[in-house]
This record gives C-alpha cells, structure tokens and sequence, in this order.
C-alpha cells in the first residue's frame, strides 16, 4: 500500500508531509532518508529531539525498562529470562560452543554498546557465570556513568575506552555497531591484540551500497549506517577473521518511505573467529 501511494504525485506529496510529521514526534523505530554521511544525516534532523545515545534522559528510560522487567518477575532467574529476546538464541549458543574449549571463568568479554549491562543481566541465568569473570561493557559517557553508579555485581564493569577490547576473548556488539561512525574492522585491527571470538548480532544489511539513514529513538535521533552485505563481512575476514556462522534476526528490520531499493526486511548476526597464525 505505501508502494502504490509513493508512486501517485499527489498521494506522495500528502504522505510524505504526513510521515515527515509522525516521524519528528512519536514515531519510535522509524526510519528517514538516505544519506552518504552522519553529519548530513544529523542536519536533516527535526529540531523536536536530541541527537544520539550519549542523553541523560535515555539512559534513564534504560534503567527504567530493566527495572521494569526485573520488578514484574518472581525471582531474578524469572527477570533475567524476561529480558531475552528471539535474537539473543544464537549469541547463547556460540558463547556455549566456546565454553567447551575455554573455561568460562577465564573468559573475558568485551560488550561494544552493551547498554546498562543488558546481555550480562539477560545472559547470565543461562550461562551460570562464575564470580571470577570479567564482562566489560563499553558504552557512551552517560550510560557509562549510570551504569558505573548503578552496578552491584563485581563481574561487570563499564568503560568508555575501546582499547580495554584488546586481547578480549569474546567480542559482543548486539544492535550497535550501526550507530558507530567509525569503521569496526579498522577499530579492531588498531587493537594491540584482537579479540579471539566476534559476535555481532541485530545489523542492517543488504547487497546495496553502505548508507546512512535516521532512526527516531523515541527520545532521540540517531543515524545509523545500512551495511553492503558482503562489505562488511570481507572487512572482517581482511583483517583476520573467519565467518563461522550467520543468522537471520527477524524483530528488527529498516522500511525507509520513498527509497524502497534499501528495505531490510530482516537484521542479521555473525560469528567471526580469529583464525590461527593471527595475533591475538
């Protein structure tokens, strides 16, 4: 239906007021425009919200939807369930193959945008984590300073410095490598050692050109890159990496009115693993 609409001039012109307007106020998870950079994309912005993830207010609205879930549960175990999603299956499943060749209590992982600790919280009822390991979530200066202020458990740390992935041997970006600008295969290649096992899960692709477009947080703005599928996986696997596994994550997909030809009607996720001979 939105197809046939885009494709009647005057229809077109009353939708695109229409969604220009929804998508400024309270549009939670839409998208607009195509864009070749962040900055063009922040100018394009309507003034009616903050841009990014680094907003008090936004990390506050994290806090508060963990503690919801958490609160509404029986016992933590029940909580910690409450929080996982269909997309977090598969990072559970490598992260139990890995178990059986490294010792869980000598892992260490690096959680690039791991939020308040959302996938220690969701992760750890399944995993049985031991006091002795080391989960570094690595996030903005504000959620890094709630998360700081907030955290009890003395396995998990926040951080805001990406070097601390060095020699790491899990690395989990879970819905947020899209909202870095910088490029993550030359961040890890920068690394004095890079991490042994990648997991990346909840990332736009598809076989198009790598864009940028805006997605309305429901607090905020953000732009976020659309990879070119095979791009991004050759980037990996040029710095090091061999792809193990990929999957489908059918909750998140990108529908950008007007520019049908970069829809992504599923995200994907990946496991990349540092193949041997290369420093780790």
């Amino acid at each position: 239906m939105k197809e046939r609409i885009a494709r009647i001039p005057v229809l077109k012109q009353v939708y695109k007021q229409w969604y220009q307007h929804k998508f400024a106020n309270d549009c939670y998870g839409c998208f607009w425009g195509v864009f070749e950079t962040f900055e063009e994309a922040i100018r394009a912005a309507p003034a009616t919200k903050t841009i990014g993830y680094n907003c008090p207010e936004l990390a506050r609205a994290y806090q508060r939807e963990i503690e919801a879930h958490t609160s509404s549960a029986a016992d933590l175990g029940t909580a910690n369930q409450a929080l996982m999603r269909s997309f977090d299956y598969p990072v559970l499943y490598w992260i139990a193959h890995i178990r059986q060749v490294t010792p869980l209590d000598s892992i260490e992982f690096f959680d690039f945008g791991g939020n308040l600790g959302i996938h220690f919280l969701s992760y750890a009822n399944y995993l049985d984590l031991p006091s002795s390991l080391r989960w570094i979530v690595c996030d903005l200066p504000e959620i890094v300073k709630l998360g700081t202020s907030q955290n009890k458990d003395s396995r998990l740390t926040f951080t805001t410095d990406f070097q601390l992935a060095s020699g790491s041997d899990i690395f989990l970006a879970s819905g947020s490598l899209q909202y870095d600008e910088a490029d993550i295969a030359l961040k890890i290649n920068s690394l004095d050692r890079k991490p042994k096992h990648l997991l990346i899960n909840r990332l736009g692709l598809y076989d198009g050109r790598k864009i940028v477009t805006l997605q309305n947080g429901g607090k905020v703005f953000y732009p976020q890159y659309i990879f070119n599928r095979s791009e991004f996986i050759q980037s990996l696997q040029l710095i090091g990496y061999e792809l193990i596994d990929r999957w489908e994550d059918n909750v998140d997909k990108c529908y950008i009115p007007f520019h049908p030809e970069v829809n992504v009607h599923c995200y994907h996720g990946f496991y990349f693993k540092l193949n041997t001979g290369v420093k780790a």
